[in-house]
C-alpha cells in the first residue's frame, strides 16, 4: 500500500535536496507495454540526485522526448552539475557534462532487468500499464530503501 501519492514525495524530494545538491546523473532506459499483442515502446527518464544528506532518485515514464525529462526535472533544483549521455534532451541544461555510457544509472537499469522480468522480455510478467512500471520501479527502490513511502 502507498502512503500519499508519488507526485507529493517527489515535491518533499526538492525540498529536502534543496540548495546541497552537489551533481544530477540523468539517463533513460528503454522498456515496452504490450495491449492486444502490439509493443508500445516506452522510456523511463530517471535521475540520481547527489547530495551532502545522501542519494534521491527521481523518475518519470513516457515517450522518449522532453516533456518526459520535464516531468523530471520540474522536481530538481537548479544548483549543481549535470551529468549524462549525449543525448540530444539534455543539450540545454546549464552546467551540462557529457560522460561515456557507463554512470550509476545503467547499474539501476541494469538492477530494474535483473529483479524484474516485466522489464527484460515478453513473458506473461510483461508491463500492461505505464502505471505497473511505475509502481515496479517504487518497489526496487524501496528494496533498496531509496524511498520510504510503502508501510505493511
Amino acid at each position: 500500500m502507498v502512503r500519499g501519492s508519488t507526485r507529493s514525495w517527489w515535491s518533499r524530494a526538492k525540498e529536502l535536496v534543496k540548495g546541497k545538491v552537489v551533481t544530477k546523473v540523468v539517463d533513460e532506459m528503454w522498456t515496452y507495454l504490450y495491449r492486444n499483442t502490439r509493443a508500445f515502446y516506452k522510456w523511463v527518464f530517471n535521475c540520481h540526485v547527489y547530495t551532502r544528506l545522501g542519494l534521491y532518485i527521481i523518475y518519470s515514464v513516457g515517450d522518449r522526448d522532453e516533456n518526459t525529462f520535464r516531468e523530471v526535472k520540474m522536481y530538481l533544483p537548479d544548483d549543481g552539475r549535470w551529468v549524462s549521455d549525449d543525448y540530444n534532451v539534455y543539450f540545454w541544461l546549464k552546467n551540462h557534462t557529457v560522460v561515456s555510457l557507463v554512470n550509476p544509472n545503467e547499474s539501476f537499469h541494469s538492477s530494474l532487468r535483473d529483479r524484474l522480468v516485466r522489464f527484460k522480455r515478453a513473458t506473461k510478467a510483461v508491463n500492461r500499464s505505464i502505471n505497473m512500471v511505475k509502481y515496479s520501479i517504487a518497489l526496487v527502490l524501496w528494496e533498496r530503501r531509496l524511498i520510504p513511502e510503502f508501510v505493511a
